[in-house]
């Protein structure tokens, strides 16, 4: 999709599932973003994040039921994999911190924080710490590799906007399971 980017694998976890994005493939990724979304972060609850050039819902979330909703997690995850089809990755952005390649097929535990190695940062190295599917505190995206669907949360305004045929009717039908207010 973005032509050839340099393949820098950075794997995380214990199966290695998460492989964080290059330089090179974040900066393409995110200006994608601020370009088809027009996406415009602020702490700014009145400000307009997104406009979207298709078909968008829109979904408020509760962190208190999130929290106390024990399926929410492998709900999410199993819509994830359907959506997906026949693709290997989705992309798992963090705004602002590391971002990665996730295949949620594959079942990986692991402890927050994990410490990535990185001679760049004091410390030769930093703590990655990954999106939750509810955005607790930053802005949370996630996204087909191909942008056909994808899931992107807002942390202040605790909304969540969903675009994609397929992924819009999975999240319609398990709203009430997912405490998704319209």
């Amino acid at each position: 999709m973005f032509g050839k980017i340099k393949d820098e694998k950075k794997l995380i976890g214990k199966n290695q599932v998460w492989t964080i994005l290059s330089d090179e493939e974040y900066k393409i990724v995110w200006d994608k973003i601020y370009s088809d979304f027009h996406f415009s972060p602020s702490i700014k609850i009145s400000m307009k994040t997104f406009d979207f050039p298709f078909q968008a819902d829109c979904y408020e979330v509760d962190y208190q039921k999130y929290s106390q909703n024990k399926s929410f997690n492998d709900v999410m995850r199993s819509i994830f994999i359907s959506a997906m089809g026949d693709d290997d990755w989705m992309y798992v952005l963090d705004w602002q911190h590391t971002c990665f390649h996730w295949n949620p097929r594959i079942e990986d535990k692991y402890d927050y924080p994990v410490f990535h190695k990185d001679k760049r940062y004091a410390g030769n190295g930093y703590n990655i710490y990954f999106p939750e599917f509810y955005p607790n505190g930053d802005y949370y995206f996630f996204i087909a590799k191909d942008f056909r669907w994808g899931y992107l949360g807002h942390p202040w305004k605790k909304k969540i906007w969903v675009y994609g045929t397929e992924l819009r009717k999975m999240i319609k039908e398990n709203q009430q399971i997912l405490n998704f207010q319209s």
